[in-house]
């Protein structure tokens, strides 16, 4: 019996087994938000549209109130978290920041945007935009 040393092989990239690829946080947390927009766009129109609008004021309570006099099955924590995901996009305090109308579920005009309302969206966007240490 000879006692040869055994050849090494050398694993070439196409042979090195495929990791999975790591999921980006941020396109995960997108993808979510852009869900929780999406379940409650099936009802109403406002949300739909490519470009934010500002809210009108109470419009989450005039949303439960609509699903339950409808009898509509969503359920009330849909309307949240697809409310507080569209409220909490860049592309919302830019439109807060420009003033004008507010808007409704259905897309009509229902109020105004207070200068101060205004400047606290501009806050809120300069803080977003800094730069992180």
């Amino acid at each position: 019996m000879t006692n040869t040393p055994k050849s090494k092989q050398v694993k070439t990239p196409q042979e090195a087994p495929q990791q999975p690829k790591k999921k980006n946080k941020a396109d995960v947390h997108a993808k979510k938000k852009q869900h929780r927009i999406d379940r409650i766009a099936q009802h109403w129109t406002l949300f739909s549209e490519p470009e934010a609008k500002p809210l009108m004021i109470g419009i989450k309570e005039a949303m439960i109130a609509e699903v339950k006099d409808k009898g509509l099955d969503i359920p009330e924590s849909h309307i949240k978290q697809g409310l507080r995901s569209y409220i909490s996009r860049k592309a919302y305090l830019k439109a807060l920041t420009l003033g004008g109308n507010r808007f409704d579920m259905y897309g009509q005009p229902n109020g105004e945007i207070t200068p101060e309302q205004q400047a606290i969206a501009e806050q809120k966007l300069k803080q977003w935009l800094k730069p992180k240490k």
